[in-house]
């Protein structure tokens, strides 16, 4: 392959990385780490950030958070803006693995390495991710690139520019000390056991570690990093079962694929590693013992780390994926290059395979809501700040930053259960005390399954308060509770709507129009009993149209009911109460057209209207139009 034809490659590949990178890259909100990013790397000023808890409570290294806070001081803090940074610096890591490639093994093994870079969805995961990740990643490739070339070249320049490559990646993310182990015990090995006559290395490899080190030590040695974080983890402690059987196929394939399809994708990916190392130390077995470092080393002290705290995660080792790529494509190079048309066929088939499931993978995180990293924080409090009045408070379920970073005013906002282990008598509590200093409580989301609490919010609302909406955006259910007790200021109408037979007047209704056509209408009603009926009524609310083709009738949608779900009847109702009544109208297998909402009473036994005081069987809410 000349190096025309490798560079084209290489410019096609960075350009068609980075639009996978750009595709769809502001369409979910904000995850909350990424909101953490928003609130407490940018939006405070930079030395606060790092004077303040926040390296402590989320600890980051100070270049990342320079690296989010300018860059969000230039362009905005959007999605868009905010997830550009990664994407844009990720992609560079298509080049660096082109140049790691054609370092170990030519020009072929550079352009395969990048291509899956490209196109790798770990890699695009988190170059859509307002965090440190996807830029450690580039990084941390660049740095071993520059390493080898020092060990190689023994320029100073190339020395100088290692240790600020390693420096700054360092900065960026912690863990890139275990690379700098690997490569550590790399120059260890090939200065005192592979090649004795190469000893010297030995001066400049370990002024450069000098230097990284003096380097390093005005933050990493602080006190209150080392002593005073408190930091445990967000994740999870060692557990062999996952190295085994998730940390190869995310590394390679990323998350977004079915839980049961990961151990099989492990073991053919440790296959594709092993033979790609036994090839690679037939003919240089030093860079087989380079890239089996990388790869074991890091994942040998995480293993360690997270002994202790709660950090065993495939994203924190992110560092080995150039030499997992590397590996892999010395394996389907060596099978090309037998010449044989079963192996050749063999090669392009494991290369087809891991194209293919690359892009289910990237599928799957593109448009699957299960593989979304956020609820629809942004539609959600979009909906509330349409809806939710100044005398209203929110009660949250879930503690996501980000729902504070798209909400805003949380002086009104309540996150009940607010920890697995928080008491139901105070949950109950802040209810209580909520009911009464505010008009209407909004419910969002659901508490977490397997916390104990989980129902005490819930169960609470049900049976103390009147559920008068419900909906679900996404993922994320919303439902408004009201008093029983009904304020007259609920309702606008001045003047009774309709009076039903001699007992009930019709004092107010309302149409709720949908979130989308696919959800239910609701309709509020509010009635005053003048007396009680003989028998228990049921109240009835139609949407009517033209002819139904399915039924002969301009029915479309119903809703039947007695009064409140049956909480009261009209037989023992009290005079003169005023009672709110909430029913919901299917809408999901409408045509479009103009509807017509009417309301009504009958008796069940008979099926006999209550007309009202102008003779008819029902009164006429309003119209609706579906689009």
């Amino acid at each position: 392959m000349r190096k025309s034809q490798a560079l084209a490659i290489v410019i096609i590949l960075m350009m068609a990385g980075f639009a996978l990178r750009l595709y769809q890259i502001d369409t979910v909100s904000f995850r909350g780490d990424e909101a953490f990013t928003i609130l407490n790397w940018v939006r405070q000023p930079f030395p606060e950030v790092l004077q303040t808890n926040i390296p402590t409570s989320d600890p980051q290294p100070p270049l990342a958070y320079a690296l989010f806070h300018y860059w969000g001081k230039l362009f905005g803090d959007s999605e868009f803006s905010m997830r550009v940074l990664p994407a844009f610096v990720n992609v560079l890591g298509v080049a660096v693995m082109y140049a790691l490639g054609h370092f170990v093994n030519g020009r072929r093994l550079g352009v395969v390495a990048a291509l899956f870079w490209a196109v790798h969805p770990f890699e695009i995961w988190h170059s859509q991710d307002a965090r440190n990740y996807a830029i450690w990643g580039a990084f941390s490739a660049t740095a071993i690139w520059l390493a080898l070339r020092a060990m190689r070249k023994g320029r100073r320049l190339d020395w100088v520019l290692y240790v600020i490559a390693a420096t700054a990646t360092a900065y960026v993310y912690y863990l890139e000390l275990f690379v700098v182990a690997a490569l550590n015990l790399y120059a260890a090995y090939r200065i005192f056991i592979r090649r004795p006559a190469q000893r010297q290395l030995l001066i400049p490899w370990a002024a450069s570690q000098i230097a990284i080190a003096l380097l390093l030590v005005p933050w990493f040695l602080q006190e209150r990093l080392l002593t005073g974080s408190g930091y445990g983890g967000t994740t999870g402690r060692f557990d062999l079962s996952l190295l085994a059987t998730q940390f190869l196929s995310t590394l390679t394939f990323g998350s977004t694929l079915p839980d049961s399809w990961m151990p099989v994708l492990s073991v053919i990916i440790l296959f594709l590693v092993v033979a790609g190392g036994v090839i690679i130390w037939r003919r240089q077995r030093d860079t087989a013992i380079l890239l089996f470092l990388l790869i074991l080393t890091p994942t040998v002290l995480l293993a360690l780390v997270s002994l202790r705290l709660n950090v065993f995660t495939p994203r924190y080792i992110l560092g080995i994926v150039p030499a997992l790529l590397l590996l892999i494509a010395i394996f389907l190079l060596y099978l090309w290059d037998q010449k044989r048309a079963i192996l050749r066929g063999l090669a392009g088939g494991i290369l087809a395979l891991i194209l293919i499931v690359n892009v289910y993978s990237l599928s799957n995180y593109y448009w699957d809501i299960d593989y979304t990293k956020s609820p629809p924080w942004r539609e959600v409090t979009a909906y509330l700040h349409s809806r939710v009045r100044s005398n209203d408070v929110v009660i949250n379920a879930s503690s996501d930053i980000a729902f504070k970073l798209y909400y805003g005013d949380t002086t009104a906002v309540r996150y009940l259960p607010a920890n697995p282990i928080q008491p139901p008598v105070e949950i109950e509590q802040v209810l209580d005390e909520s009911q009464q200093l505010f008009d209407s409580l909004w419910a969002i989301g659901d508490p977490t399954a397997d916390w104990e609490n989980a129902p005490v919010r819930d169960n609470w609302l049900n049976g103390n308060m009147q559920q008068v909406r419900s909906l679900q955006i996404s993922s994320v259910p919303i439902r408004e509770y009201l008093s029983f007790d009904v304020n007259e200021a609920e309702f606008s109408a001045e003047e009774t709507l309709a009076t039903f037979g001699d007992f009930v007047e019709l004092r107010g209704a309302e149409i709720i129009q949908p979130l989308a056509p696919e959800t239910d209408l609701n309709i509020r009603a509010y009635w005053q009993p003048l007396t009680a009926s003989d028998t228990p009524l049921k109240m009835f609310v139609h949407l009517t149209g033209s002819v139904n083709p399915a039924t002969g009738s301009p029915l479309w949608s119903q809703d039947d009911q007695f009064p409140q779900d049956g909480r009261i009847s009209t037989v023992d109702w009290t005079a003169g109460q005023l009672y709110r009544d909430i029913y919901l109208l299917p809408l999901s297998d409408l045509p479009p057209g103009n509807y017509t909402v009417v309301i009504g009473l009958y008796a069940p036994e008979t099926g006999q209207r209550i007309l009202t005081d102008s003779g008819a069987d029902s009164y006429t809410i309003g119209s609706i139009d579906l689009p």
